[in-house]
């Protein structure tokens, strides 16, 4: 359906021009309108595709198998949006197999990189957006209207989450599937056939696969069915059909709930408290005032978005705790103005309504009973206003002769006033339409997620606004046709432009700078320190700590916890950095601190572990007890459950090398077997490298055997898989009986892996032991080629090469070695080594005074200054 401003007359006619170059210029115009809408959303976020993955990206695409394609495809029905299963007690529950289906295209055609991710959500951006202003034109009523709101909606800085986050791809999607429903649904409206209904309720289940909250789309396309918005739908006998497709809506719409609800699991575990503290609120009173006030903190981010964060949880919108807070008085003048609104739409609506049938009576009665009832004119009949004001003929003996005239006069009668009244009313029902459609579009999409039906894990989300901004944009592009209608001077027309692009101005510039604080992780957790400083400063030290700024990030977890002590990860992430200043009493109360407000954190266990041997070997039974505590934990309400299972594998790698360590072999591989039980069936690599320690332990007790059984386990869990071959070579080199098989897997995992470095670096060491040492050359080179920043492969060719007495090359390689390592103290041993073995005595003294320097106690250096009879002094 089109509005009217669309639709050129054809009595219409211009004496400079035919009514072909008008319809052409028309097209043009919206067509270009179109176009710049659309260029604008795509413009503003070009700076988003040089950002990379950050916050939530690192779970839901580089640490989701389902994405990464190390998982089954099948799996995607099985699993939440993040990866985790959804029976598992610390699944959020959402359910969205289509969006990680395009996040698996996605990762597989794009490599991993980051780019095709936020190109993609560039695109869904600038397609939400033609489809806005398609939606706009089956609303609003002028051109100035449409284009109003869909620049605005290109604009917006509260979109920024959604599109330069690629977790956001769940809303862009589930949008850019609603409009098109919506759109297809009003088609069905015109014509009621059967292919657009079905086309809708397909678009609906695609648009409830992206995301849950849309699921609210087929109460939208039922409202609009009732209120039979604008011009064009057959109202008569159009009533059986209507019925049928809100029927068929109906029972759609119960079919998704019930198996969104019985047959999809729900989660099991409430959400923390940090997500939504509202939620363990145990006051009443404290939560229902606090829930109420969420879609006006909601409406304020709509309304003026400078203060955006990447995470509201925590204490980041202070819980309402009295009827005197202030706020209670924003929750009461907004419930009111959108009740007030809604209620005007709906009485203008009925009023029209009622009106239409008024007419319908008054054209329906004979001239006649209009002159019996004593009337004149039908100008008076129930307080209608008619424009023809048709006088009856009063001489009864014409009556006879001019029947045909009063009949054919009576039809123009009945015909102009019931234009001109039904003109009138329906001005008034579309525009009542339009408003309660505008203000659906805005509200229905956020009823799943404002927490005042049930509990979510969040308590306000920047990208849940991208679909409630759809009807939004709508209201202040209706506000605006208005005033344009209203204003004809063109000077008030120019300052309503000029407002119009003071605003666009404002949003825009707001965007651009928004989208660079989505660059990197860093840049979006500084952005938030003031408004939730806990979460983002916990955050920013995580980062700095990854970065080895340990001073920075030292005083970011510190003030974190300042704000609120009992945020586990930042003890964490404290002790961390304790740990890597080698400041171990202090990393070690952090762990515990960290065990103690959250027992289920596995990888505290780990650390706890490694701190205590790094501090005192003595520690040794402690820090296995420690590391099989943390093996064993069961993971209950774990959110991150992949994180947490390969922190369970480390652990019980650990506690196996601590036990083969101290020669209790047989522990190692009740530690590891227990491992195997335990550690899910779908973890291939993690069990592949458990088998690989058993068979590495049974070759020490020469099982060969046992030996080789675990080798073949490894090999079907790895069949592609280089580093498996050199694995079963190395365990077979070590029975000087099977030399010749053990090659063969070597030569396999070379033909598997080619580009890997370390399958040619194994084979060469099998092949010096073999005495082999030219051919072993040869795989030294390659190996080095494939990994040219290496220390260790460029060592190793510098060792071969000496073997082989090549000294003169082999002393090039041994500097290549310390440029890539020059604060190793062993690099300069190696090539003073080498210029001693070549006569150059001087060079050789000044390489191995520079290795004491690095490293005073250096045995080779000395004992070699020694045997040419150097002194060191103690300043060497």
């Amino acid at each position: 359906m089109t509005t009217n401003w669309m639709k050129p007359k054809s009595g219409q006619s211009c004496p400079n021009c035919s009514y072909s170059s008008q319809q052409l210029r028309m097209l043009a115009l919206d067509y270009a309108g179109l176009v710049g809408c659309a260029t604008l959303a795509f413009v503003l976020y070009l700076n988003t595709l040089n950002a990379g993955f950050v916050y939530d990206d690192r779970r839901a695409i580089l640490g989701n198998a389902d994405v990464t394609g190390t998982g089954p495809l099948a799996q995607l029905l099985q699993n939440d949006y993040w990866g985790t299963p959804l029976t598992d007690s610390g699944s959020h529950g959402s359910w969205r197999p289509l969006c990680v289906l395009g996040f698996r295209l996605n990762f597989v055609l794009g490599g991993g990189a980051a780019w095709p991710f936020h190109l993609i959500n560039l695109l869904l951006h600038g397609l939400a957006t033609v489809l806005v202003v398609h939606v706009a034109r089956t609303l609003l009523p002028t051109r100035a209207a449409v284009y109003a709101a869909g620049s605005l909606f290109a604009a917006h800085p509260v979109h920024t989450e959604a599109v330069a986050g690629v977790v956001g791809r769940a809303d862009l999607s589930a949008t850019v599937c609603w409009l098109l429903a919506y759109l297809v649904y009003r088609r069905h409206m015109l014509h009621r056939d059967w292919r657009s209904l079905a086309l809708t309720l397909l678009l609906a289940v695609a648009a409830l696969l992206c995301k849950e909250t849309a699921i609210t789309l087929l109460l939208l396309c039922g409202l609009c069915d009732l209120l039979c918005l604008g011009q064009g739908v057959k109202h008569a006998g159009d009533d059986k059909h209507r019925l049928r497709s809100l029927t068929i809506l109906s029972v759609a719409l119960l079919c998704a709930l019930y198996c969104r609800l019985s047959i999809v699991p729900r989660p099991s575990t409430a959400f923390a408290a940090a997500d939504n503290p509202t939620a363990h609120e145990p006051s009443w009173c404290t939560r229902t005032l606090s829930y109420l006030y969420l879609p006006v903190a909601n409406f304020q981010l709509l309304l003026w978005p400078q203060h955006l964060s990447f995470d509201w949880g925590m204490e980041a919108i202070p819980r309402i705790r009295t009827l005197w807070d202030a706020r209670n008085v924003l929750s009461l003048a907004f419930y009111g103005i959108l009740l007030a609104v809604t209620c005007k739409g709906i009485r203008w609506r009925c009023t029209a309504n009622s009106s239409v049938d008024y007419a319908a009576v008054a054209t329906s009665i004979s001239l006649p009973l209009l002159q019996r009832l004593g009337g004149s004119s039908c100008q008076a009949w129930h307080g209608l206003v008619c424009a023809c004001h048709h006088q009856l003929k009063q001489q009864q003996h014409q009556q006879q002769q001019q029947r045909s005239s009063l009949q054919h006069n009576a039809s123009v009668s009945r015909s102009s006033c019931s234009a001109s009244t039904a003109t009138s009313a329906a001005a008034t029902s579309a525009s009542a339409s339009v408003l309660v459609t505008c203000i659906a579009f805005m509200v229905l999409p956020f009823l799943p997620a404002c927490n005042l039906f049930f509990h979510v894990g969040f308590v306000l989300a920047e990208r849940l606004l991208y679909l409630p901004s759809v009807g939004y944009c709508l209201m202040l592009g209706l506000g605006f046709g208005r005033l344009w209608q209203r204003l004809h001077s063109s000077v008030h027309r120019l300052l309503l432009l000029c407002c119009l692009g003071l605003l666009l101005g404002s949003f825009s510039l707001r965007t651009i700078q928004r989208n660079g604080d989505w660059q990197n992780e860093e840049q979006l957790f500084r952005s938030a320190i003031a408004i939730n400083p806990p979460k983002a400063l916990g955050n920013l030290g995580s980062v700095l700590s990854s970065q080895g700024r340990y001073e920075e990030a030292k005083l970011a977890l510190q003030s974190a916890l300042a704000h609120r002590p009992t945020m586990a990860d930042a003890h964490f992430n404290l002790g961390i950095v304790h740990q890597q200043q080698q400041n171990y009493t202090a990393a070690l109360l952090c762990y515990r601190r960290a065990i103690q407000l959250r027992p289920q954190l596995a990888p505290a266990y780990v650390n706890l572990a490694t701190t205590l041997l790094a501090w005192d070997q003595g520690r040794q039974e402690e820090a296995a007890a420690v590391l099989l505590a943390g093996a064993r934990l069961p993971g209950h309400g774990v959110r991150d459950r992949s994180a947490h299972e390969a922190a369970r594998h480390s652990a019980y790698l650990q506690l196996s090398a601590l036990h083969r360590s101290q020669g209790r072999s047989q522990l190692a591989m009740e530690v590891l077997n227990e491992a195997l039980d335990t550690l899910p069936l779908e973890r291939r690599n993690q069990r592949a490298m458990l088998h690989q320690r058993l068979a590495a332990l049974h070759v020490e007790l020469e099982q060969w055997q046992e030996a080789e059984r675990q080798q073949q386990l490894v090999l079907q869990l790895q069949p592609d898989e280089g580093v498996a071959y050199v694995s079963y070579g190395q365990a077979l080199a070590r029975n000087c009986s099977r030399y010749a098989e053990a090659e063969l897997w070597f030569k396999r995992a070379v033909e598997l892996s080619p580009l890997e470095p370390s399958t040619h670096h194994h084979y060469a060491d099998f092949l010096e032991q073999q005495q082999r040492t030219q051919e072993a050359l040869g795989y030294r080179l390659r190996a080095a080629a494939l990994a040219p920043h290496n220390y260790a492969l460029q060592s190793a060719v510098a060792d071969a090469l000496r073997l082989l007495n090549r000294l003169a090359e082999a002393e090039l390689w041994y500097r290549r070695a310390v440029t890539l390592q020059p604060q190793a103290a062993h690099a300069h041993a190696n090539l003073g080594a080498i210029l001693q073995m070549r006569g150059q005595r001087q060079q050789a003294v000044d390489c191995y005074r520079r290795a004491l320097q690095l490293q005073p106690g250096h045995a080779t250096s000395r004992a070699n200054l020694a045997k040419m009879n150097i002194s060191i002094d103690a300043n060497t």
